[in-house]
């Protein structure tokens, strides 16, 4: 039995990019941008994602029940987002992240092309300027000029990553549509966990840091984090991927605002041009949807 999903539209998923865009400033730092390290690890950082997103997520599952029917293909999907971790994460290894991440930023344009070319979806005239301001933003926001030496074989995964996260969303749209966003919520979480247990066997838990200061912070932002993909994937299962995707995609323009309201951070005029036409589509799209 297809289970109950909560009617939400793209302005939805307006409202939910500050929570999204919290996780992209650091609850590390202090004022002035000076760096004051959890000294937590990647592993254990990614561990502790998986269990409060988890937990969130269970929450949600009490009031919207998953498809017993849809676990699988949420699974083969949770998979195939874990490897597109690992490619996304060697690329940037290798290769700079000043062309790296703007070429990953890209990959919403592949979700737009499969949308409307399989699932017949329409753009309007402003939610087509939309989607190239959204394009435009992230990759001003994300080009590096200078980067350092790049060690070989980065261009084949990071083109590998574009088309995995493109083809990723794509299939998220087409999972969520047929059996509602908990499936794809609870196993994409558990996977998570499973891999985080792995990779940070021999991390100390610490759960006392996250009962005050930074890490309290970063807890917090954690969870709310999980509350907009929440707000993501439920927009995602009623509304177009051609328009929500390249929507979420401009959070990180407000990130970079957030940063230099809250951190001092300094910015480039590129990066205000990439804040700007963020900014900018967010607001287009979610008016025009």
């Amino acid at each position: 039995m297809r289970a109950p999903r909560i009617t939400i539209d793209a302005r939805v998923v307006a409202a939910t990019r500050p929570l999204r865009a919290c996780r992209l400033v650091d609850p590390a730092r202090g004022h002035q941008g000076r760096a004051h390290p959890l000294r937590w690890s990647t592993a254990r950082f990614y561990r502790l994602n998986a269990v409060l997103s988890l937990g969130v997520y269970a929450v949600f599952a009490i009031a919207v029940p998953p498809d017993p029917g849809g676990v699988r293909g949420a699974v083969g999907l949770s998979l195939l987002m874990a490897m597109t971790f690992w490619v996304t994460t060697e690329a940037t290894r290798r290769g700079p992240v000043g062309l790296v991440a703007p070429l990953t930023a890209m990959s919403p344009a592949l979700t737009v092309i499969l949308a409307v070319a399989i699932l017949g979806e329409r753009i309007s005239f402003e939610q087509g300027f939309g989607i190239g301001a959204a394009l435009a933003g992230s990759v001003l926001l994300s080009f590096r000029p200078r980067a350092p030496q790049a060690l070989a074989g980065w261009l084949p995964l990071a083109l590998a990553s574009l088309v995995l996260q493109g083809l990723g969303a794509f299939i998220a749209k087409v999972l969520v549509t047929a059996s509602g966003p908990t499936d794809l919520l609870v196993t994409s979480a558990a996977v998570q966990l499973i891999v985080g247990l792995i990779i940070a066997r021999g991390e100390p838990l610490g759960g006392r840091e996250l009962l005050q200061g930074r890490g309290l912070a970063t807890a917090v932002i954690l969870v709310a984090a999980a509350v907009a993909t929440i707000g993501y994937l439920s927009a995602l299962s009623v509304g177009p991927a051609s328009v929500i995707v390249p929507l979420v995609a401009t959070s990180p323009a407000l990130g970079g605002l957030l940063g230099i309201l809250t951190l001092h951070e300094t910015v480039t005029r590129r990066q205000l041009a990439g804040i700007a036409l963020g900014g900018f589509a967010a607001v287009l799209l979610a008016t025009a949807a």
